[in-house]
Formats: structure tokens, C-alpha cells, sequence
């Protein structure tokens, strides 16, 4: 049964122990040493010590006398949650022996430190809701489960995008499951473009953004001129694929190269364009300044679409990330883990909703209500997201430019804090043009690498 054992991933991956002893999504809370429920592990990943408890939770009338009940903990709030919501009902529709509950807990900085506490107090959901650049500092502290045997012939790795699938591997290990993933889109304003005589389409690079700016501020709207492109100071996320587009990166492993080569590169070439060009300013919202109207172009997740369709008065179009020394485009998003030390019948019972949510036909469903990714191969084949897809090229460009993509540097996902760190230096370049590049981000470099020495060894471990 070759399938049920994922290949190595060609994503950039990091270690499975580079917390070890440090803090749960960049927390100043240890998990290792205060658990109260004895979380531990034992070398045949099958856990050990004290099971962990259950966090409360009050089945409906209709539910009760289930043989199990699981909690799933959720940081989707608003429509996406209402979305979730309606699947895990569906999910208990669907079947009698099992009665999964679905808990908010606030957005991925929220629901983290929560996780955390849960873990000290000895009760915890079944099912956990982490970011793609959280669910790693949860796993090197041993509190999360291997999910290779919960796979079966007919639910595995093939069932999945690979790409997507495998960034929940540490070496050939599974131990989270893809669910609301996105990447970044070029998106732009169609009207804007029509009226100046530019291609239907987005710049092939940044140079040719910027000679395209040329014309498009000429345009005006309330009395001013269209600012070309809008930027958000605090999104590192979209800062690396753009020091990816440019030949660099944040850090190669844990070694830091943000303050070398192509990022280098990236943040003048940003800093250049805001101040000198005057076509590009940083934005509160970039999504929502572009929906109404005050900006041409913009990049933001694949999951703003619909928002933008809302706002937006004019013909909307997504595009590829625009390539400079190369293409660089990364992926975001979430996805499921369920805990290592939680009695095995509520860990079989919490992977069965897993194993519901990953149908083609629920994941489609997930992707129409939410505007994630389909991270089930089958679920672009289902009839209401085959039509749209069909209908609606804009639904159609996350999905082409996915080959493309590419997990986060090591750096942004397992240093604590280095995101803050990340982002305080490129808010500083942002927000004047006589800011030094190369200063700015030789002083991140240097918070980052002292960070980098507590965990080196660590890392080391696994990819020394």
C-alpha cells in the first residue's frame, strides 16, 4: 500500500524539533513541563503517559448517546465559519455514532495560546485548527499525533494536491492535514486597464508594472491620480514571494539571508516605487481599497475574491504573481492536527470528520462557500465549482498557478517572533524613502540570528 505513505516533499520544510523547549506559536508559554494531563511521547509515536481529557461539551438533544463525541477547535469566525459550521452538521447528519461539535477560539494568534493552556489544564479538543506557520511549534513540543495510520487505500495522499498535502509532512510523516489553503493573486482593475489600451492581463514582472504605472496615473479618481499598486506593511507573507521573485529569500534553513541579495533587492525596488515613482503607498486594506476603487492593482489572498467581487464596480481580474529574476509565489492557510496524547477512540472518531470534510463533494463545497483553494484533486469535478471554474476564469487562477508554489522559509515559520521582526523592519522601510535598505535589515538580521542560536541545535537535529 505504497499511497498511504506520502513521499518526501519537494516544499521547503522545516525541522519537526526546532521549538523544542521554546514556545507555542511564538508564546511566552512553554508547553513542555506544564502540562497538567502529563502529555508525553514515547518512541513509537503511539504517545504515553496521562491521556488528555476532553474540553466541554454539550451535545444537542438529538445527539446524545453517541458512542463519541469530538470537539473541533476553529479560527474561522464570520461566513467561512458559518461554512464549517454547516459541514461538521452535515457531518453528523450523515451518520449515528458519532457527534462532532465545532468551538471558536478567535483567530490563529488567538486560538494558539488557548491550545496552550488546554494542554496545561489536561483537556483539549480533538481536532485543532492551526495556521501553516503554526502548527510546526506545537508538533516539536510532542503534543501532536502521527496521522500515517489513519490513512487508508481509498483516503491518502493521491486524494490530495500534492503540493499542499505534502507541507503537512516532517520526513514521510503526516501530522497535518491541508484544509483552507490560499495563495496570493495579482488582482486589477479591467476597466482601469481598458481605458489607458493595456493587455487583459497582469505584468509579466515588476519592471513592467512599473512602466505601466506610467499611464495608469494619468486616471483619477475623486480629483486624484490612481495610485498604481497597494501594499500592506504588515504582510511578510507576500514580502517573501516578493524576495523570492527577486532571486533572495528570508533565510535559507535558519541561516538569515534577508539582508542579502534578491530581499535586498525586493524592498529597495518597493521603497522605490512608493516614494520616488509615487505610484504605490501602503495600505491599511489593500483588498479593500482595491474593491472600491482608489487603487489599480493589488495582491492579496486567493480568498478576498468574493469580498471583492462585493465591493468592486468595475470588471475584475486576477492574475499570476508578477516574476522578476524569477517566479516566487507561496502558499498560506490552515489546516487540521489532532493531539497525540488523547484516548484513541476519540482520535479515530475525530479523523473520521476529517476523512468527511476531505470527500470531494464537502470539499467542494468548503472551496464554493469559503473561496479557499480545492485542496481535493476530485472536488474541481464536482458540478457547482466545474461550472464556476468554468464560468469565472478569476476562480480558475489560484488553481493554474499552484504548481508554482512553494511552503514558507524555515525563518518566518519557526523562529518566534521573527515575524514581528520581519514586519518592523519592512514598516520602517515603508514608511519613509530616506530609510537604508541594507541598514534596516543588517539590524533584522541581527535580532533574527540571535533568535536563531536557541534553536540551532535543534534544527540541526533534523536537517543539520
Amino acid at each position: 500500500m505504497s499511497n498511504r505513505l506520502p513521499r518526501h516533499s519537494s516544499l521547503r520544510r522545516p525541522s519537526r524539533r526546532s521549538f523544542l523547549g521554546m514556545t507555542a506559536a511564538g508564546l511566552s508559554v512553554p508547553i513542555l513541563g506544564s502540562c497538567a494531563g502529563g502529555v508525553s511521547s514515547s518512541d513509537d509515536g503511539e504517545g504515553g503517559g496521562n491521556e488528555l481529557g476532553q474540553v466541554d461539551i454539550s451535545p444537542p438533544s438529538k445527539y446524545r448517546g453517541r458512542d463519541v463525541n469530538v470537539v473541533m477547535w476553529s479560527a474561522m469566525g464570520g461566513v467561512n465559519g458559518e461554512a464549517l459550521d454547516a459541514l461538521v452538521e452535515k457531518f453528523n447528519e450523515s451518520q449515528d455514532s458519532i457527534y462532532a461539535e465545532v468551538q471558536f477560539q478567535g483567530n490563529y494568534h488567538e486560538s494558539s495560546p488557548k491550545l496552550t493552556a488546554a494542554l496545561r489544564a489536561g483537556a483539549v479538543p480533538d481536532i485543532m485548527m492551526l495556521a501553516d506557520t503554526f502548527w510546526g511549534r506545537f508538533l516539536l513540543n510532542d503534543v501532536l499525533e502521527p496521522l500515517n495510520g489513519y490513512l487508508t487505500d481509498d483516503f491518502n495522499r493521491d486524494n490530495y494536491v500534492e503540493a499542499l498535502f505534502d507541507e503537512g509532512l516532517v520526513g514521510d510523516e503526516l501530522y497535518w492535514l491541508s484544509y483552507g489553503r490560499s495563495t496570493p493573486l495579482f488582482y486589477y482593475n479591467k476597466d482601469a486597464f481598458a481605458e489607458i489600451g493595456l493587455p487583459d492581463r497582469g505584468p509579466e514582472t515588476w519592471t513592467e508594472l512599473r512602466e505601466w504605472g506610467a499611464e495608469l496615473s494619468k486616471l483619477t479618481v475623486q480629483g486624484q491620480p490612481l495610485k498604481v499598486h497597494a501594499f500592506t506593511g504588515d504582510d511578510d507573507w507576500q514580502f517573501m514571494s516578493a524576495a523570492w521573485q527577486f532571486g533572495g529569500s528570508l533565510s535559507d534553513g535558519l541561516d538569515v539571508t534577508i539582508n542579502t541579495g534578491g530581499a535586498v533587492d525586493a524592498a529597495a525596488w518597493q521603497q522605490r516605487f512608493i516614494f520616488e515613482d509615487q505610484m504605490g503607498y501602503m495600505a491599511e486594506s489593500s483588498a479593500v481599497d482595491f474593491g472600491t476603487g482608489v487603487v489599480a492593482t493589488t495582491i492579496t489572498s486567493t480568498g478576498a475574491l468574493r469580498g471583492i467581487y462585493e465591493n468592486a464596480e468595475f470588471e475584475v481580474g486576477t492574475a499570476f504573481l508578477p516574476a522578476e529574476v524569477t517566479t516566487g509565489v507561496p502558499t498560506g492557510g490552515m489546516g487540521f492536527s489532532l493531539l497525540r496524547d488523547v484516548p484513541q477512540e476519540r482520535k479515530d472518531a475525530a479523523f473520521e470528520v476529517l476523512k468527511f470534510l476531505g470527500q470531494p463533494d464537502n470539499a467542494a463545497e468548503w472551496s464554493l462557500a469559503s473561496g479557499y483553494l480545492p485542496i481535493v484533486k476530485a472536488a474541481v469535478d464536482e458540478p457547482e465549482l466545474a461550472e464556476q471554474i468554468a464560468e469565472d476564469p478569476n476562480r480558475s487562477t489560484a488553481v493554474e498557478q499552484l504548481p508554482m508554489a512553494q511552503g514558507s522559509d524555515a525563518i518566518r515559520s519557526y523562529l518566534p517572533n521573527g515575524t514581528d521582526i520581519i514586519i518592523s523592519g519592512l514598516q520602517e522601510i515603508f514608511s519613509s524613502g530616506s530609510a537604508d535598505v541594507q541598514s534596516v535589515f543588517d539590524r533584522v538580521a541581527g535580532e533574527l540570528e540571535e533568535g536563531v542560536e536557541r534553536i540551532r541545535d535543534d534544527y540541526d537535529r533534523y536537517f543539520g
